[in-house]
């Protein structure tokens, strides 16, 4: 793994809201972050595009006068049709654990992905929790999805392909993202949603992750058994990890709800295609395979990318070779599925 542009001891613990907020805030303005961002370099399907952004308030779910903001990337080809109406679209879903991170923090690979695809990428900065607890987060991301829709003119999108993509706390929004849109909007209104990217997603809280486990009746995957023999993680970690739903929930959501665990739903054939990324030293390892599993058990089109020998965070480590190729079998995926083949 290559060198980290971070010193993890000064790393305050997970589960400290204004401490995680304010380093992560550093970490992405820091001089040692702006140069691994510079040597990024992956194979290019095409010409480098310049990639213009700007920010849209949106209105909340709530009918109050408070708004969410969109960060939109939007390729700048002055050779494109300007009156073309037929780019792909990915929204974006931050990590951070429910409690911090902006759209900043996967804006390299927004733009990237704008550049390479022709698409439109989509930056939510949602209401971060605990000031903001379930379903608040969710509702933005699905308030963003409907905005496309509303605004695909505009913006010269095409509805009929669109991306999820979410890592950690944003895979597991990205995922009830998802199950939440294909069941409550109507088909008339209902965007198409060719690919769903879970990276190192956060599926279940670990009262939820029991449960599935009692009740299991699919058979594990051959990734599963894979690590069958692995030892599991301390006790520690989850209570780590419950104590960051706890942040996330409040006291009044049943952690088994399926929007908030997504392990606890019963997704339909109709669900998007997904492809998961486990990074095999990941805590959420477990979980993220378990849902993989579940989806396919449910009907549902799945691949999973293993990487070995890497822990939750493997993208701070922006130029080992390891990272690189796991993002251009990312740009791949989406380009599969839109249609988007190599620029001449």
């Amino acid at each position: 793994m290559a060198q980290l542009p971070i010193d993890l001891a000064e790393t305050p613990a997970g589960t400290d809201v204004h401490g995680m907020r304010r380093w992560v805030q550093e970490l992405f303005l820091s001089e040692a972050y702006a140069k691994e961002k510079a040597r990024f370099h992956v194979r290019r399907r095409r010409s480098v595009t310049e990639i213009s952004r700007s920010i849209v308030s949106v209105p909340r779910f709530d009918g109050s006068n408070e708004s969410f903001d969109l960060w939109i990337y939007e390729p700048q080809n002055k050779e494109a049709d300007p009156e073309a109406k037929s780019r792909p679209e990915i929204l974006m879903l931050h990590g951070g654990g429910w409690i911090h991170g902006t759209p900043i923090g996967d804006e390299l690979f927004a733009e990237i992905f704008a550049s390479e695809l022709g698409a439109v990428v989509i930056g939510v900065d949602y209401r971060l929790a605990p000031e903001h607890p379930f379903p608040a987060p969710l509702e933005d991301c699905v308030r963003a999805l409907e905005w496309l829709s509303k605004n695909a003119e505009e913006y010269k999108v095409d509805i009929t392909r669109v991306g999820l993509w979410g890592a950690s706390a944003g895979g597991n929004l990205a995922a009830a993202c998802a199950l939440k849109y294909v069941a409550a909007t109507p088909p008339t209104e209902q965007c198409t949603i060719r690919l769903v990217s879970l990276v190192v997603p956060a599926t279940a809280h670990p009262k939820a992750e029991a449960l599935f486990d009692q009740q299991r009746v699919s058979k594990k995957s051959c990734n599963e058994e894979l690590f069958a023999n692995v030892p599991p993680f301390p006790e520690s970690v989850s209570r780590e990890i419950a104590t960051l739903y706890e942040l996330y929930l409040g006291d009044k959501t049943d952690p088994c709800n399926p929007f908030a665990s997504p392990l606890a739903s019963n997704p339909t054939p109709e669900h998007p295609p997904t492809l998961v990324t486990i990074a095999a030293c990941d805590f959420l390892r477990p979980q993220g395979l378990k849902y993989a599993q579940l989806l396919r058990s449910s009907g549902v089109q799945v691949d999973e990318d293993v990487l070995r020998g890497v822990p939750h965070g493997f993208t701070f480590a922006l130029n080992a070779a390891l990272v690189k190729s796991w993002f251009e079998r990312q740009i791949d995926a989406f380009a599969s599925v839109f249609d988007v083949g190599d620029a001449p």
